[in-house]
């Protein structure tokens, strides 16, 4: 698989093999930026509704592993409810072009492919990518053989509209772990919504190296702390004809400006870890003093991670956000370059509404 990189590569680059060595002290990153307008918050008629095809625009400009690029925009149609059916159905509308960069001269992109195509929701907030369009389609370029490969099964979110404080209101107790120090922290979580996913496949690509890769699992979002947790989020793929899960706990945490309602700054602290080691309590943990909730969101890089911040500058019209600016900086800690690949994919394209919802 790692040949059939090189070999794409030289064919779109004509560079020499050599030049295009991985430097192993180096992480993978996710770096870029993201511009949006939310359209649905400010065109509105006289009941606060927004206005028949009025749509939510994500501007995206983002480097994935250094040598990836996503370049393009996301289009969210909103769900209006009507008397006996919805007046209007919604939609996530995906155009993106895919561009890879010369790894000898990180200035000179190629562009290689697109990633295209809708996504309906349901009312009940349903992402049904198994009945969509969504996929990615690579062109044959050099010695290079394009393919295309579709994002299928469901992401479940909240349900659109007010009947999501309903369904908060039904939530079970759940409790979160998570590793600090070697030692074991548990939170409780009652009031929180949830991003369910059903067999949910992330598209191949933007090269085959990048293999379709399976969803299962849970993410909390918890509004009274801002956080989004990770329950039993696996991953899995193959690579070189060998079965891989990785497993995702950990959070993002949401943090403001204490200013923040005058000068719109905000930012995602990431904390997302890989294949997190379970450690056994000792007896003697049993009688050390209860870590208190902050140990809880520190971070450390020395463990398999995502690590770094989304910045974010918001435009605030009284108390709605208009319009956002973020600049996202993430770092692999011990990550290769596919759980890099598929974290971009599972949060900043599948939870792009959700992650920036109000």
């Amino acid at each position: 698989m790692k040949k059939w990189i090189c070999v794409l590569l030289v064919a779109l680059f004509g560079i020499a093999l050599p030049a295009i060595a991985a430097d192993p002290a180096k992480s993978p990153t996710i770096q870029g930026k993201i511009k949006i307008k939310y359209n649905t918050r400010t065109q509105i008629d006289d009941a606060g509704t927004p206005k028949v095809g009025v749509k939510d625009v994500y501007t995206i400009d983002m480097a994935v592993t250094d040598t990836l690029l996503y370049q393009g925009s996301v289009e969210f149609l909103p769900l209006i409810p009507g008397t006996l059916s919805a007046k209007q159905p919604a939609t996530l509308t995906y155009n993106l072009n895919m561009l890879v960069r010369n790894p000898a001269n990180l200035s000179e992109t190629r562009s290689i492919g697109k990633l295209v195509g809708g996504v309906p929701i349901t009312a009940k907030g349903v992402y049904e990518y198994e009945s969509g369009t969504l996929r990615t389609a690579v062109e044959s370029m050099g010695k290079s053989v394009g393919f295309s490969s579709s994002f299928k099964g469901t992401a479940e979110g909240r349900p659109l509209g007010e009947a999501g404080l309903l369904e908060r209101a039904k939530n079970k107790l759940q409790t979160i772990k998570k590793q600090v120090k070697g030692k074991t922290i548990t939170l409780t979580l009652t009031n929180y919504d949830l991003m369910t996913y059903n067999s949910l496949i992330l598209a191949a690509g933007p090269l085959k190296s990048y293999p379709d890769t399976t969803v299962n699992g849970q993410m909390f979002y918890d509004p009274e702390r801002g956080v989004w947790f990770f329950n039993g989020v696996t991953l899995a793929y193959a690579v070189e004809g060998k079965n891989i899960t990785d497993k995702l706990s950990g959070n993002i945490r949401w943090v403001e400006d204490p200013q923040r309602k005058t000068n719109g700054l905000g930012e995602y602290q990431f904390d997302v870890r890989f294949n997190e080691p379970e450690v056994k309590t000792t007896e003697s943990e049993v009688f050390a003093p209860a870590e208190d909730e902050a140990a809880f969101f520190s971070t450390d890089a020395s463990l398999t991670c995502l690590t770094g911040t989304a910045k974010y500058k918001d435009t605030m019209l009284r108390d709605t956000v208009s319009a956002s600016e973020i600049d996202i900086s993430l770092v692999g800690n011990n990550l290769n370059k596919q759980q890099v690949v598929n974290a971009f994919k599972l949060i900043w394209l599948v939870n792009i509404v959700p992650m920036n919802a109000e």
